[in-house]
């Protein structure tokens, strides 16, 4: 006679390996809140990536108007008819800077674009390097490149230029004191693209690189332009969900590298 109340093995590890329909509910309210949680710091990176960049962009704008005022004006004065032609073509080009700036930083503000299609490693990180807005030679950094133009990735543009964009702004920072070479590579690895910025900045002790990852986690907290610590979190969850990887090799004092690796588009 089997007992009342007591269930077979095979049913007992059915009933265990399957939630009551209450607790099964709850663990889907709390995997769609976390992922609402989760899209919540992406757009709060995003937002905090603009605003390092708008920094930027405001001195280096101010800069074009003023050259455009003083061009302008110039060109009222003159009489000679080349050096009124000179200054005024000096204001149409700094207009174009100013325009091209401008428009670069709405395109990626406003960017929904999630379209995932074959783009250029070499375009991405030129274009990424532009949204920068300052000339980096005016911080006493110098760009170097080594781009092949033959490799390809398939990506959402916006998102892997957010990616790019939070490594070029933790190179500047580190190399913020005193200048530098910053180099911006993109060259095929196996089947990988990998696409690596380098810097000659102030390098990463152990027990930084130990937390480099993590969210929330930042060198910069309480400083002038400090960061939300999500920079490379994001680019890293990024990198992953295109089935690729981000990487770092540094010490103090050397530097360091960073190196997405995405699956290359033939």
């Amino acid at each position: 006679m089997v007992s009342r109340g007591v269930c077979g093995e095979k049913d007992c590890m059915a009933r265990l390996r399957t939630p009551p329909a209450s607790i099964a509910e709850k663990i889907d309210q709390l995997t769609a809140r976390a992922e609402a949680l989760e899209h919540q710091l992406v757009q709060a990176q995003r937002l905090a990536t603009l605003g390092t960049l708008s920094m930027g962009m405001a001195h280096e704008f101010n800069n074009l108007l003023m050259t455009i005022m003083n061009q302008a004006d110039m060109a009222l004065a003159r009489e000679d008819q080349e050096k009124m032609r000179a200054a005024l073509q000096k204001t149409m080009t700094c207009s174009e800077q100013a325009s091209t700036m401008i428009r670069s930083m709405l395109g990626f503000a406003r960017s929904s674009d999630q379209e995932v299609r074959r783009v250029s490693a070499a375009d991405l990180m030129r274009d990424a390097l532009a949204l920068l807005g300052r000339d980096p030679k005016k911080d006493g950094i110098q760009v170097e490149f080594d781009l092949d133009e033959s490799v390809g990735i398939e990506v959402a543009p916006v998102e892997m230029t957010q990616v790019l964009l939070n490594l070029l702004i933790n190179a500047r920072h580190a190399m913020a004191s005193g200048g530098g070479f910053l180099t911006l590579r993109a060259y095929r690895d196996n089947d990988y693209a990998a696409l690596e910025v380098s810097d000659t900045g102030c390098g990463i002790d152990e027990e930084t690189m130990e937390r480099l990852f993590e969210p929330f986690f930042t060198t910069r907290s309480g400083q002038s332009g400090g960061g939300t610590g999500l920079g490379l979190w994001l680019s890293r969850k990024i990198a992953r969900q295109y089935r690729g990887d981000v990487s770092v090799i540094s010490s103090p004092g050397q530097g360091a590298t960073f190196t997405v690796y995405l699956p290359a588009a033939d």
